[in-house]
């Protein structure tokens, strides 16, 4: 009896330990993605931004146009914050604090704009993807 007590917990314990890494995991992979797409819009790379999202993403289209025209026209910085988390097997959302700081090339002005964004990820096989990030306008190279 005493041995199969002592399996037992040695197959729980590994579950446990199992499954740890993987929450641990999801929150590394969704500070990743956060990450990525400032990296990515820093570098002036629109096409690494939107490998995060999901073609789903209502705003898919708009949000990509943004970002290119920000990475063809300006130099970026952004600083980002998670602020809250809020996680799931399969779902997670986050609040961001972001901080975009567009300069001009030509000029070099700088206008810095703040943004609480909230942030919608959810598993797409092995992989997390965006399918809410919102406001986008924070992100809109026309704005005054």
């Amino acid at each position: 009896m005493p041995a199969i007590a002592h399996k037992l917990k040695r197959v729980l314990g590994a579950m446990l330990l199992l499954g740890l890494p993987a929450f641990g995991d999801q929150v590394a992979d969704m500070r990743t993605q956060m990450t990525q797409i400032a990296t990515a819009l820093s570098d002036g790379n629109a096409d690494g931004a939107m490998s995060s999202f999901d073609k789903s993403f209502a705003n898919y289209d708009k949000l990509r146009n943004y970002f290119e025209a920000l990475a063809n026209s300006f130099r970026l910085s952004n600083e980002l914050e998670i602020t809250d988390e809020q996680d799931s097997e399969n779902e997670t959302k986050l609040t961001v604090q972001w901080t975009l700081t567009i300069t001009d090339p030509a000029t070099n002005s700088s206008d810095t704009r703040d943004a609480e964004l909230k942030v919608r990820l959810v598993r797409a096989g092995k992989k997390w993807k965006i399918v809410d990030f919102s406001p986008i306008e924070l992100f809109n190279p026309q704005r005054p």
